[in-house]
């Protein structure tokens, strides 16, 4: 606690006349005499809480009811994982700790946060109960709080969404950086109300910053250097920090000072990294060691405003994220939802997939377009299709070698790794190992590729720290759990499912007991073979977890293809165009979400 004050003076009770103001909008108050007023305010104590720290709720806090007069605060719960998780945004002008007063309870399960500098009024319990027997209207108002509550937490269900953001600079020389206006400027375009604030607002009092904030929809808290007064203030007064830092020059090797418990309150920070305006984009040095400072990173390249579009879009909470499912050649109809996507206006913020699902997205991830797209698959699969009969061997890990696989994803992705590519990206494997999916968003992108196409029995596991990983169609096909898991709250989630309903069957009761010549036989007559077998094994998955992960996405393309195989490599062509008619029609019959997210923005 900053500071304490009660406002008895002797028998008098003296207090500043903006807050009496202040106080008579609060809910708590409606409709409440004069006498009632006084009568809170004789039993009240005004102190504050810098933005990140912990309300402690020993001794007399333990039973008392508190109530925001400015900034906010963020009550905790530990999930089943043993993880604290954010269940409720306590604005200005709301209560908390009344569920523990009125039920009288001992300990609490809950922590409660200062989002932001925060200041509140403490009401003990037994001045809770002198005030509600000479003023019942004033639990009444309680009682009706409680229950708006309760309905906004069941609507609502993640609480609110961030509405304030410190952009800090990690190194010095940043100061003069714009990127904080530019994210502005464009969220202002989308439709919301965003402004933001330097050092020339640090001498204004904790009620000004409220009032601000209320009149916006995003305020950005500019740093002005790594470790100023001003930046601390920015820290705190911050629902979400992004860190900002030249990708030309080493990170720093001390971390970030943050307050206590900001992280638990915000989350991790976001890195934004400063780019040149063309070529490779690189990751500064010490960026691996320093990867515990941050959860996720952008890449903002000079004078390329859709970086900067991007970002916004992730910060409004209308980034959209796109997941693909690993099918053989059936994979290939992603390219013609994506073709049919990208003329309805979707932009792919965050990309990701399984196997085949995966090397399509990696290449939006690389900025192809769909003509790219197109030629460089057409140029690997079809042209001169990795899985040939040359590379065959005695089958003592794999029926194939898996160098002409692995050849061609180094050949059309290079040597990049995960983090350095323009949009966010992630790929799903197997770990047999361990008997869990093995999530890669980092290091060799060809060779997290590999691993999320290595089809048990047809292509060798890839190992990774002792681990053997195979195609991630083995236990998760669609990743749409991963996509919401990595960026919650980041926007819509759109996912096409192309693994459909296979005719793999067999007309023989008896079909895998028989004499070898005779399934020779049988598989000149389109009874299942070998490689047929191992490939559906491979991206079958559990139905249960695809049916869950279905229910997951926002937007769901699932064209048919029937007429379409795993191994119909020659059918490219005929799989784009059904990808494209299916995304189509679909798009026809039902609007996409982030349509709907823009036209309900141009009316804040």
């Amino acid at each position: 606690m900053a500071f304490l004050s009660s406002f008895r003076i002797g028998a008098e009770t003296v207090y500043p006349e903006a807050l009496r103001e202040r106080l008579r909008s609060f809910p708590l108050l409606e409709n409440v005499g004069e006498g009632a007023f006084r009568a809170l305010m004789a039993e009240a104590n005004w102190f504050a809480l810098p933005g990140g720290t912990l309300l402690d709720r020993d001794g007399e806090n333990d039973s008392a009811l508190f109530i925001v007069v400015t900034g906010s605060l963020g009550v905790f719960v530990q999930d089943a994982q043993g993880q604290r998780r954010l269940v409720n945004h306590v604005p200005a002008g709301e209560t908390v700790g009344e569920m523990s007063l009125i039920a009288g309870s001992k300990g609490h399960s809950a922590q409660i946060v200062a989002l932001r500098d925060t200041e509140l009024l403490r009401i003990s319990p037994a001045g809770f109960e002198a005030l509600i027997a000479r003023h019942p209207r004033v639990m009444m108002n309680i009682t009706r709080f409680l229950v708006r509550r309760l309905q906004n937490a069941t609507r609502q269900g993640d609480g609110a969404r961030p509405r304030t953001f410190a952009i800090v600079p990690l190194q010095e020389g940043l100061t003069s950086e714009p990127i904080a206006f530019r994210l502005a400027t464009a969220l202002t375009e989308m439709g919301s109300r965003a402004a933001v604030l330097d050092s020339a607002a640090a001498e204004q009092d904790a009620e000004w910053f409220n009032s601000f904030e209320q009149a916006h929809d995003v305020v950005f808290y500019r740093g002005d250097a790594p470790d100023s007064a001003w930046t601390h203030l920015c820290l705190r007064q911050a629902d979400r920090i992004f860190l900002l830092a030249d990708a030309a020059r080493p990170l720093p090797p001390r971390p970030l000072d943050l307050p206590a418990f900001k992280e638990r309150a915000s989350g991790l920070p976001e890195l934004l990294l400063l780019q040149p305006s063309s070529g490779a984009l690189k990751l500064p040095q010490h960026f691996s060691s320093r990867a515990g400072l941050f959860h996720n990173h952008h890449h903002v390249r000079a004078g390329h405003a859709k970086d900067i579009i991007r970002v916004a879009r992730f910060i409004s909470g209308r980034a959209t994220g796109l997941v693909l499912a690993g099918g053989g050649a059936r994979g290939f109809a992603h390219i013609g939802i994506i073709k049919a996507l990208t003329e309805a206006g979707v932009p792919f913020d965050r990309l990701g997939g399984t196997s085949m699902g995966a090397i399509i997205a990696a290449g939006l991830a690389m900025e192809w377009d769909v003509d790219e797209l197109t030629r460089r698959m057409r140029a690997v699969f079809v042209t001169d299709n990795p899985l040939s009969f040359t590379e065959f061997q005695l089958p003592l890990v794999s029926l194939m070698r898996g160098k002409k696989v692995s050849a061609k994803l180094r050949e059309h992705f290079g040597d990049i790794c995960i983090e350095e590519m323009p949009r966010s990206f992630f790929a799903v494997s197997s770990d047999l190992t361990t008997g869990r999916i093995h999530v890669h968003h980092e290091g060799l992108l060809w060779r997290a590729l590999r691993a999320s196409v290595a089809l048990p029995g047809i292509l060798p596991p890839v190992t990774h720290h002792g681990h053997l990983l195979v195609d991630g169609g083995v236990m998760n096909n669609l990743p749409v759990d991963v996509m919401r898991d990595q960026t919650p709250g980041a926007g819509p989630v759109l996912a096409c499912d192309v693994t459909g309903e296979i005719d793999l069957k067999a007309r023989d009761d008896r079909y895998g007991e028989r004499p070898w010549w005779r399934l020779i036989w049988q598989g000149l007559k389109g009874n299942p073979g070998i490689f047929s077998i191992l490939m559906r094994s491979g991206t079958v998955g559990s139905e249960a977890q695809r049916r869950i992960v279905r229910e997951q996405c926002d937007y769901l393309i699932e064209p048919p293809m029937p007429a379409i195989g795993l191994r119909d490599w020659k059918k490219f062509d005929q799989a784009i165009q059904e990808g494209y008619d299916t995304a189509r029609a679909d798009i026809e019959k039902q609007p996409l979400p982030m349509v709907q997210r823009r036209l309900r923005a141009r009316a804040v």
